[in-house]
């Protein structure tokens, strides 16, 4: 749940995810047409992998299901379970020509999901495996996505790095924000779910951590989730004063991607700083 946002989909839906499965289960030699609509038969079939799987026989795809019925493909392979990668959106960004659901693996479809593992701060290998397509099952109206941070991200290869120290040192640790997520970053991710729950317990930032992480500020506060915020736009000195520059930074951005613009950075900034919403 927390690093991996499986989504639950079952009659009825008409979903992005809807055509992977059903891509999926024809590479699993299910005869089935792949129409995005999640109607009788695709449930049936859905049953039908699921028993011979010894999961759950109730036609639906959920977190038990979903790791099981994939099938990682990487550049090179060829077939339907790579059709259900290259028919996502995701592939296709202003600018951009869409790419072709040809089945073939190749250089533009693995650079495709690279982007895509770079915009939610997954493992940026090329390859739709278990961690990528736990964030594209979850690519449904309604669930509001967090990026990861894992120990071994710098801030060359995930922007979030230096936001994610700061936020953890505006919590209380005494770690230092060096933009390298190390192990003692990861001990200080442990230490902070402590604080929250008892389960899904890492060393990794995710689904239920940024909601309490985050920290909302404006024109005049100070302090470390400020630098958390500064952190985000290259211009700005990293000072933990947020000031007319800041504010001048946090409204051109609002102003863009999230109208009108306050200069309040709520969950809703917090998103945008976090989420990569354009290339």
């Amino acid at each position: 749940m927390n690093v991996s946002p499986w989504s639950t989909i079952g009659s009825g839906v008409t979903w992005a995810p809807v055509k992977s499965i059903q891509y999926f289960l024809r590479a699993r030699g299910h005869t089935l047409v792949a129409d995005g609509i999640y109607g009788p038969v695709t449930a049936a079939a859905v049953g039908a992998f699921q028993s011979t799987v010894g999961a759950t026989v109730d036609g639906i795809v959920g977190p038990q299901t979903w790791p099981q019925l994939i099938i990682a493909t990487a550049e090179g392979d060829t077939g339907d379970a790579v059709r259900a990668v290259q028919q996502f959106g995701f592939v296709s960004f202003p600018g951009v020509d869409p790419l072709l659901v040809d089945g073939v693996y190749g250089p533009v479809t693995a650079e495709r999901v690279r982007f895509f593992q770079e915009s939610w701060g997954l493992t940026q290998d090329g390859i739709a495996g278990p961690e990528t397509w736990s964030f594209l099952s979850a690519l449904v109206p309604g669930q509001d996505l967090w990026p990861l941070v894992k120990v071994g991200a710098t801030q060359a290869t995930n922007w979030r790095v230096l936001i994610a120290q700061h936020l953890l040192r505006a919590h209380g640790s005494g770690i230092v924000a060096d933009g390298i997520f190390g192990p003692l970053s990861g001990a200080a991710v442990t230490a902070f779910q402590q604080t929250l729950r008892a389960q899904f317990i890492s060393t990794t930032i995710g689904q239920l951590d940024w909601p309490a992480l985050i920290i909302t500020v404006k024109a005049g506060d100070t302090g470390e989730a400020v630098k958390a915020v500064q952190s985000f736009f290259p211009d700005l000195v990293v000072d933990g004063v947020f000031g007319p520059l800041t504010d001048a930074a946090v409204r051109g951005l609002q102003g863009v991607f999230l109208p009108p613009a306050d200069g309040i950075v709520g969950p809703m900034t917090w998103r945008l700083l976090t989420v990569r919403l354009f290339d």
